[in-house]
């Protein structure tokens, strides 16, 4: 018996990923995990972990999907305040490469980073490079590719439908795909994706022309039957520190026109319209709008019917993810250990140990041991 199937074994990680119906017949359950106690390294991990293992462990099916979320901005916040009902908030303090991605290319000084222990990590997605410091929101969408029913999806596409599926609604009022006229254009204060980023688009009275600011960067990667959609949102921002660590990359979208870091990003504490937003609100925001998709997608009647669980970890304040109790269709509670055993698995079993490309990185790139991992950790000890 292989490593995966002997973790199915487990009857908790049976139910997980072979839900069944009253019936008898397998049911579609699209997961939500409040990740935010955990180190961004540690989310990864896990990320990769369910990205790679769902299919196998859902034995074909793919019945599956997982939403995660880290608030690396409220969490720091409240470890500052001496809160975290015992567990230790974790230093989100580090450089996140995409699987491609060269440390000489995007680190300005390799010093300044010895100097201020940040860490240095590959992830398993494309994309481009992002500093955290304690200032993101990190939304992850691990989900089967016949979760998009009506839309057969590439990395060419999965940026403008995960835009219009799960965030439109999040940033504006209007529904997605509503034109504008030139008149409501010029006094817009609008929400976009636009070259695999998404934007905060404004018009500019002075120069007559729009201008976009982007607050999140998406990364993503496809497997057969599954594909990740992850998204840093920048909450605040650092820009004289951001501007110490990484440099204008030479490979950029057009709409950059090589703009430094302050001319070119924006923070949603910045850009959101009126006041009092705070990141637990935004995440309640999106969680919602979460509930409403799919139950639009159930109404239809012609196609698969999915629930929406939350999975309760026991090291987070679940407040922050459930603004409502009809949010959920059911609130299981999986002790971390069994994440941490399934990471195992993951890493030992003969299907899957070579998949692995989350990774930490030293100062010049080179791949170093999880040992060197020392924030708490849930999955690595």
């Amino acid at each position: 018996m292989s490593r995966l199937s002997h973790i199915c074994a487990v009857s908790a990680i049976s139910e997980l990923f072979r839900p069944l119906a009253a019936n008898g017949e397998r049911k579609n359950v699209l997961y939500l995990l409040n990740l935010t106690k955990l180190h961004v390294y540690e989310q990864l991990l896990l990320e990769e972990c369910l990205y790679r293992i769902s299919s196998p462990l859902s034995q074909g099916k793919n019945n599956v999907g997982f939403v995660l979320i880290n608030d690396t901005y409220s969490n720091a916040k409240e470890g500052e305040r001496g809160g975290g009902h015992g567990f230790t908030s974790p230093e989100n303090k580090c450089v996140v490469f995409g699987i491609s991605g060269k440390v000489p290319h995007f680190i300005k000084d390799v010093n300044y980073i010895r100097k201020n222990n940040i860490s240095l990590i590959r992830r398993y997605t494309g994309g481009g490079t992002v500093y955290i410091k304690n200032n993101c929101l990190m939304f992850s969408l691990i989900l089967p590719l016949h979760f998009a029913e009506d839309r057969q999806l590439y990395p060419s596409n999965v940026t403008e439908w995960v835009f219009n599926s799960f965030y439109h609604r999040v940033f504006n009022n209007s529904p997605s795909g509503e034109e504008e006229d030139d008149k409501k254009k010029k006094n817009s204060n609008t929400f976009c994706h636009h070259e695999n980023d998404y934007v905060h688009q404004i018009y500019d009275h002075v120069n007559d022309e729009m201008k976009m600011k982007k607050f999140g960067g998406n990364a993503q990667a496809f497997s057969k039957n599954y594909f990740v959609h992850h998204t840093s949102f920048l909450w605040s921002c650092d820009y004289a520190e951001m501007e110490r660590v990484l440099v204008n990359p030479s490979k950029q979208p057009q709409y950059r026109n090589k703009r430094n870091h302050k001319d070119f990003l924006t923070s949603l504490e910045e850009c959101l319209p009126g006041g009092g937003h705070t990141p637990m609100g935004f995440i309640g925001k999106f969680v919602s709008n979460i509930r409403q998709l799919i139950k639009q997608q159930n109404d239809k009647n012609n196609g698969s019917y999915w629930h929406f669980n939350q999975i309760d970890l026991g090291i987070s304040s679940e407040s922050v993810i459930a603004p409502g109790s009809h949010i959920f269709d059911e609130v299981l509670s999986v002790d971390i250990d069994i994440w941490k055993n399934l990471f195992r698995s993951f890493c030992s079993s003969e299907e899957t140990r070579n998949l692995r490309s989350t990774r930490l990185l030293d100062p010049l790139g080179g791949v170093i041991s999880d040992d060197a991992f020392c924030g708490p950790s849930f999955i690595l000890r």
